[in-house]
């Protein structure tokens, strides 16, 4: 199809804003690797402009990864809140948003109104740190999942893909004798693979971006997730003490630990988020047509 003289003129600009965009947003990422791997030394007689490494080091990662460094145990942290606050989110999100996707709910509208309503108006940050403080969960280990754990939005977002599945398909179930748990788990859940997909990807970012809550709940370094300790290390241009005490080295300069932590803590969303790229994209429609 030949486009006319417009239509070609919107298309080469739409592709010349977009190479300028993925250009600004690239650079900076690869100025941080580049650094990263680039000795302290050429860094300064290079006044910071490295883009294209001449000479390779990898003595900050060495560093940072050291056998019993505060990084690994703080990894640990992460990925066990992440993964656990995951599965505890989508449960609590899936069977709440089955359940006000139902028509048939008693008191369907008061539930919605109360969800909505949490969304609009919240306990604030010291009436939430003192009901934490009295429940015993501060510096607990699963402080971090429990506290995260929920989503109103993401609670409607799923409700809405929930409707759009044909009742026709969960009555025969339930003509066949199968229970609520059943027809959820047997026939929504496969179905609905593009939503969980999406709001898992959410959660999972939420989870492991996490920094602020542990600056609040937590004060055990060997309890804080991997986002705290970057945190320290860019914002305070310092090291925390227990990296320093299990390191039991002279650490090179901050400033390549600083750009070697941002590429081990970035890493895992890079490599995870290509392979649910696809249901993250048809998740983004949901609700935005209805039949």
């Amino acid at each position: 199809m030949k486009l006319t003289r417009g239509e070609a003129a919107f298309v080469a600009t739409n592709y010349v804003v977009l190479t300028v965009l993925t250009v600004l947003i690239v650079i900076p990422f690869w100025y941080v690797v580049s650094v990263s791997i680039t000795p302290y030394h050429i860094f300064s007689e290079r006044n910071g402009l490295i883009l294209f490494p001449t000479s390779f080091s990898f003595q900050y990662y060495e560093y940072l990864l050291k056998k019993g460094s505060l990084i690994y145990s703080a990894y640990g942290n992460t990925i066990r809140n992440t993964a656990a606050g995951v599965v505890l989110a989508l449960f609590l999100t899936v069977t709440a948003a089955y359940a006000l996707a139902e028509k048939k709910l008693p008191g369907r509208r008061i539930f919605m109104l109360i969800f909505v309503f949490t969304m609009l108006f919240k306990g604030g940050m010291i009436p939430t740190y003192i009901n934490i403080k009295q429940l015993g969960l501060l510096n607990s280990s699963y402080v971090l999942i429990l506290v995260m754990a929920y989503s109103a939005f993401n609670m409607i977002v799923m409700k809405s893909f929930f409707e759009g599945i044909p009742e026709s398909l969960k009555e025969s179930a339930s003509i066949d004798g199968a229970s609520e748990f059943r027809i959820l788990w047997q026939v929504v859940l496969p179905l609905s693979m593009p939503v969980i997909a999406t709001v898992g990807l959410l959660y999972l970012v939420v989870y492991w971006n996490d920094f602020f809550n542990a600056m609040l709940y937590v004060t055990d370094w060997h309890k804080a997730p991997v986002q705290l300790v970057l945190r320290t290390i860019v914002a305070s241009s310092s090291l925390p003490p227990e990296l320093l005490e299990a390191a039991g080295s002279t650490p090179p300069p901050t400033i390549g630990i600083q750009m070697a932590a941002i590429v081990i803590v970035a890493l895992p969303m890079l490599i995870v988020y290509p392979f649910i790229q696809k249901y993250f994209e048809q998740g983004m429609l949901v609700g935005s047509v209805k039949g």
